[in-house]
């Protein structure tokens, strides 16, 4: 046997042995629309609910902070009304000036405290959802490979995946089972009915 003609057969023995134990048994294969999965599942809906109400808080608290700076703003534009008065007294005009500036510093603050209260709320509520959705992919991707597992399926592709170039991943596939409702129905098997 010459020695450039070794590579070519291992090359045909690989071939043939991977595509004889394929051809022997037809891969089952399945789709699923993971976007519909994670979205109608109540754990998922519950999050996105819980979340809407946090998100709500957060900004009533916002507009009291504001209401509260508008009000200190209203006041500071009166005592700048009232110390550009001529008729009042240079001892009143420094009591003014004393209380202006008290006010101002009380108005930085306040507006720093507001904008550090609004980024900290929001980086918690923002982490609190990425861990809750990562288990809730988890607790969907697991289900899903149970269900797998248990109607003899080989492969399970996501239907609703997109490439880079924004074109579905899976644009084909022949005899494919959709699982996604069977997979909501064992995933929202134990909340009640509205």
């Amino acid at each position: 046997m010459k020695l450039n003609s070794v590579p070519k057969l291992l090359t045909l023995l690989l071939t043939v042995g991977i595509i004889s134990p394929l051809s022997a048994a037809p891969l089952k294969v399945a789709i699923i629309d993971m976007k519909k999965a994670l979205t109608e599942y109540h754990e998922t809906v519950a999050a996105d609910a819980e979340e809407k109400v946090e998100r709500a808080d957060i900004q009533e608290d916002n507009v009291e902070r504001i209401a509260a700076i508008e009000a200190l703003e209203e006041e500071m534009r009166k005592l700048r009304a009232d110390f550009q008065d001529a008729t009042i007294s240079p001892e009143k005009k420094k009591a003014i000036a004393q209380v202006f500036g008290e006010r101002e510093q009380t108005l930085v603050a306040l507006r720093r405290e507001r904008e550090e209260f609004i980024k900290r709320r929001s980086r918690a509520l923002n982490q609190k959802m990425v861990t809750k959705l990562q288990s809730i992919r988890e607790t969907v991707g697991k289900q899903v490979k149970d269900h797998a597992t248990g109607i003899d399926v080989d492969y399970v592709f996501d239907s609703s995946g997109l490439t880079t170039s924004q074109v579905p991943f899976i644009l084909y596939v022949r005899n494919k089972v959709d699982i996604t409702d069977d997979v909501l129905k064992l995933l929202n098997k134990d909340t009640v009915a509205k």
